[in-house]
Formats: C-alpha cells, sequence, structure tokens
C-alpha cells in the first residue's frame, strides 16, 4: 500500500489503544500492532495499483504518485500528533530509502541492499500462525498490481479509514507518545 494508507493505519491504531490505563502498555501495544500492519497491508496491495518498479515515464504513474506524495505530507500535517502510530506503521518503508538512495545517489550500503524490515514482516505474515492463515486468504485475491484502475480499491480503503479516523474520539495527550 502507499503511505497514507500506512499513515492513518498508525493513527487509527493509536486513537484505539489509547483508552488502555496504563500509558506504556498503550504505547508497546500502538507499536507492535501498528509495525505488524504493514506486513498485512503490504500482502494487501496485491489488489491495488502497485508496479514494483517505478514508471517515471508513464503519466498516470507520475501523476498518482504526486498525489500520494502530497497526500502523505497532508496526511502527517494533519496527524502528526499521533506520530507513535505513523511511525510504526511506516517504519517498514525505511528500507526504501535506504535501497532507493543507495540506486538514486550511486553509493552502496554494504549492510543495506535488501528490504530487512519487509523480509522479517514476510516471515511473520507468511509463517507465523495466526499471520500465515490470514496471508493465505489475501494471496487468493486477484493481482491488480499493474492495472492503474487498481488505485480506486486504495482510495476506498483511504476514504473508509478516514470515516473512521473521524468516529473515533480525539487522542488524549495524556496518552500521545510525546509529553506536553
Amino acid at each position: 500500500m502507499q503511505e497514507p494508507t500506512h499513515i492513518l493505519t498508525g493513527v487509527i491504531i493509536q486513537k484505539t489503544f489509547q483508552k488502555i490505563p496504563s500509558r506504556r502498555i498503550a504505547l508497546v501495544t500502538t507499536a507492535v500492532v501498528a509495525f505488524l500492519s504493514h506486513g498485512f497491508l503490504d500482502n494487501l496491495a496485491r489488489i491495488t495499483f502497485h508496479p514494483a518498479d517505478p514508471d517515471f515515464h508513464g503519466v498516470f504513474w507520475v501523476s498518482y504518485h504526486t498525489m500520494v506524495l502530497v497526500t502523505t505530507i497532508v496526511f502527517l500535517v494533519l496527524w502528526w500528533r499521533y506520530w507513535w502510530g505513523i511511525f510504526f506503521a511506516a517504519l517498514a518503508d525505511v528500507d526504501w530509502i535506504f535501497i532507493h538512495s543507495q540506486q538514486i545517489f550511486n553509493f552502496q550500503i554494504s549492510f543495506y541492499r535488501e528490504p530487512h524490515i519487509h523480509h522479517l514482516l514476510g516471515f511473520i505474515w507468511s509463517e507465523v500462525p495466526p499471520f500465515s492463515w490470514a496471508t493465505e486468504q489475501i494471496n487468493r485475491l486477484p493481482n491488480y498490481r499493474h492495472n492503474p484502475l487498481a488505485c480506486l480499491w486504495e482510495v476506498l480503503l483511504v476514504s473508509l479509514m478516514l470515516i473512521m479516523v473521524r468516529w473515533l474520539k480525539p487522542l488524549n495527550t495524556n496518552q500521545a507518545g510525546k509529553s506536553k
């Protein structure tokens, strides 16, 4: 999935677990569930427009990813107070920052040529029950990664998540991942 989906997932998870009386337990639970959510959403990405390789010459690809970038920035500005959930929901994408930076800026980090965090999540979601069962079910869905119209599935998901974010109560600042 694209970053706006991961951001909203982190917000929803943090808002959900903020009700736990113990701040420490709320933060740990948020971190674990948000981190694991990344693997689930990346598996689910098979039904969305999500080609593995960028197409900087394709008008649709560039337009779509420009909108994704703008939406990512807007979501970060709107919901930065949920940074704890957002950080852990998006943490695995640090892989792509390291890997693509090496390609773009022509340097090598010998220990970071593979998406290690994604491999860890892939192992969890493919080998560890009950996650492996969920992955088996998701893998039955059609693969539309190269179909531009499949971006509508992610737009629908983001729309539903926006409704959920609005529906959940605002963050109690005492339960935030930071102190004020």
